[in-house]
């Protein structure tokens, strides 16, 4: 299994123009789950068909869910976890068109399957482990009303019309390990996607929301998503403040143009200026945009360096609770290591 390379996978940096300046990036955060060295390759189930059919359609009329609601839900559902998985280098895995029916109702973990039943599923697509969709259940909720809207421009004080949708997922998921006989994860969460829009009337706002089958897939294909990242070390979405200006300083705001545009060797340079020449205030920002650009570039102990002058030496107040959080991240990365090793 080969290891992540942050210069190798780095996507280019994002950027949020505002006053403060943000900058946008991609990092790998660890598994939440340390599995076993041994599963090195998954196969992906479906127990969410319900048991019982008849109860299944009589709740889906009494909460207003479509007959085929909650199936589409459970497909897209492992859909985003398969995404996930099979984006990792560290298992091969395999998603299957195995469909079980679940026990008991919605909410709650059925008994878990016997092990004959999941170590003839592992030979069957030659893999170690077993995940199973154990269950799931959404529901979409839409709300609408006005609010107070101040047109300052013309001094008026006047209404909208707003509607919003409250897509929620409810899953269970278990990973089997027949090696031990063991359930190495069992997970039930609930996830949640809002929508909202405006109109000139109630009507017009609900007819540009997006609709109840939508809202519920997206949300299902997240959540699904959202598993996987339990399972794996995963590529996610941070962002960090940084300076765009200090005052009658051209290196500090040159800096800030090379890091907007990915050029991080120009960046450099521009902001070594800046600590070098700068007055106290221009170095401290400096430092800490220079811990910034080591971040992106994935040394994180260089990063922390730099955080630790910005704070320590120039007294960038910003840059002592970065110096903290880089310490996590570089604990962190030795953990996604750990987990991505041969």
């Amino acid at each position: 299994m080969k290891k992540y390379s942050y210069i190798g996978l780095l996507l280019l940096a994002s950027f949020i123009c505002t006053a403060s300046g943000r900058i946008t990036f991609k990092r790998v955060a660890p598994a939440i789950i340390d599995l076993p060295d041994y599963i090195q390759s998954i196969a992906i189930i479906d127990r969410s068909l319900p048991e019982d059919t008849e109860l299944s359609i009589i709740e889906g009329i009494l909460t207003g869910e479509g007959p085929e609601q909650d199936k589409l839900a459970s497909q897209m559902a492992l859909d985003g976890l398969t995404r996930v998985l099979q984006g990792s280098s560290q298992f091969n895995t395999i998603r299957t068109t195995e469909a079980m029916k679940r026990p008991g109702v919605d909410g709650h973990f059925p008994e878990a399957l016997d092990w004959e039943i999941i170590r003839n599923l592992c030979e069957k697509y030659q893999v170690n482990a077993i995940v199973a969709l154990e269950g799931l259940d959404s529901d979409f909720i839409l709300t609408h009303g006005t609010r107070k809207v101040d047109n300052a421009e013309n001094n008026i004080l006047g209404f909208s019309f707003y509607a919003r949708g409250l897509a929620t997922v409810e899953l269970s998921f278990r990973l089997y390990d027949p090696a031990e006989e063991a359930i190495a994860d069992q997970y039930h969460f609930s996830h949640n996607m809002t929508w909202e829009t405006d109109g000139s009337s109630i009507e017009a706002a609900i007819a540009t929301l997006m609709n109840k089958n939508a809202a519920v897939r997206d949300a299902s294909y997240d959540a699904g998503r959202a598993y996987g990242q339990r399972l794996t070390p995963s590529w996610i979405y941070i962002s960090r403040e940084y300076f765009k200006r200090s005052k009658g300083d051209a290196d500090i705001a040159e800096g800030a143009r090379m890091m907007e545009s990915n050029d991080w060797d120009q960046a450099i340079v521009a902001l070594l200026n800046a600590v070098e020449n700068g007055h106290r205030k221009t170095k401290g920002k400096a430092a800490h945009n220079l811990a910034v650009v080591y971040e992106i570039l994935g040394n994180l102990e260089e990063a922390k360096k730099w955080a630790t002058t910005a704070w320590g030496k120039y007294k960038n107040k910003g840059s002592k609770n970065y110096g903290y959080l880089l310490t996590r991240l570089i604990n962190e990365q030795k953990v996604v290591d750990q987990q991505l090793q041969e």
